[in-house]
């Protein structure tokens, strides 16, 4: 054995600088002293040179333990060069070289075939009008969206809903990240549903907002997406404008979201709290937030700049938006 072998060889080398002899009638032992009052004893060795022999086996040894070791890397730098080969792919399939046989050395498994994905659509897109049941990716969990093909060509998903006040707006962190309200009413889709889908393929932003006097106005911007909860939901890109309501949202685009019991904007104060909503707030809180609060059915102005407002359409500080839907879809090629 390679181990009795090895063992043997440390006998025969052992020296008498690092070793003493035992007394026992007839025999003599190699000790290794441990640097403790007990020695260890190796193995029972005649006072003769040590046998060659056992050298010999020692070497040849380590000579087939290193030939053993290169082979290993060698099939360690064919199976990195594969790894990069399948990252670097453009299509996702895998090429005929990656087909290759891996070394004989390396244990293979069965490689399952890729579950074909089901026929649930990732968007508005080509779907019907009203409850689209949609699948980001296939290792997101499905959910209903409300679409609509009626307004500007259609494929139009709706993310944010206002229109009579019956959902509250102003809502922790959590409410915001997964979402609140019905389609059916008033809602909002959810943060980490809406980094999902302006992430997965370039998406327009259109914004549709009416006074207290039925006036209608839009903004459309060609591009729209935002961050990670990691990133706290920055509105990292927001593209070209479009419209007659003027761009008031130009001045969050970069800005974290902010909600009353999570502050991520610059001012010195919270400004989800100063102004009763959610929002991706800046240094100077606003010029626009469309999560503020309702306009009172009963007609009572809001003041303080808390209501839904639009700076180039709605300026503030009193009154609100009475109608709000903030939509988006892929930008078509």
């Amino acid at each position: 054995m390679a181990l009795e072998a090895f063992v043997t060889a440390l006998a025969c080398l052992s020296t008498t600088a690092n070793s003493t002899s035992s007394n026992l009638p007839g025999k003599h032992f190699s000790v290794i002293t441990r640097n403790s009052a007990e020695p260890f004893l190796l193995a029972e060795k005649d006072t003769a040179s040590c046998p060659v022999s056992t050298l010999g086996g020692l070497a040849a040894r380590i000579q087939l333990m290193t030939d053993e070791l290169q082979t290993l890397k060698t099939e360690l730098n064919e199976l990195q060069q594969l790894i990069e080969e399948y990252k670097n792919q453009d299509s996702g399939l895998i090429t005929t070289r990656l087909l290759r046989p891996l070394p004989a050395s390396v244990q293979t498994f069965p490689v399952p075939l890729a579950t074909p994905t089901d026929d649930t659509p990732r968007n508005c897109h080509d779907e019907k009008h009203g409850q689209v049941r949609i699948r980001i990716a296939p290792d997101v969990e499905p959910f209903f969206a409300s679409c609509d093909q009626k307004v500007k060509n259609g494929g139009w998903m709706v993310i944010a809903y206002r229109f009579d006040g019956s959902q509250e707006f102003n809502k922790e962190w959590k409410d915001y990240k997964s979402g609140f309200g019905s389609i059916n009413s008033e809602f909002f889709i959810g943060l980490d549903k809406l980094h999902l889908l302006t992430n997965s393929e370039h998406h327009e932003l259109l914004i549709i907002m009416r006074n207290k006097n039925g006036e209608e106005r839009f903004a459309l911007y060609d591009h729209f997406s935002i961050g990670s909860e990691s990133e706290k939901y920055l509105l990292y890109v927001l593209g070209a404008y479009h419209g007659d309501a003027g761009d008031s949202l130009r001045y969050h685009a970069g800005k974290k979201f902010t909600t009353y019991d999570q502050d991520n904007d610059d001012n010195g104060q919270n400004c989800a709290r100063t102004h009763a909503g959610a929002w991706w707030y800046g240094r100077e809180c606003f010029e626009s937030n469309l999560f503020g609060t309702f306009q009172s059915k009963y007609g009572q102005e809001i003041g303080y700049f808390k209501g839904i407002l639009w700076k180039t359409f709605l300026p503030g500080p009193s009154g609100s938006l009475s109608y709000v839907r903030m939509l988006i879809r892929p930008l078509k090629k």
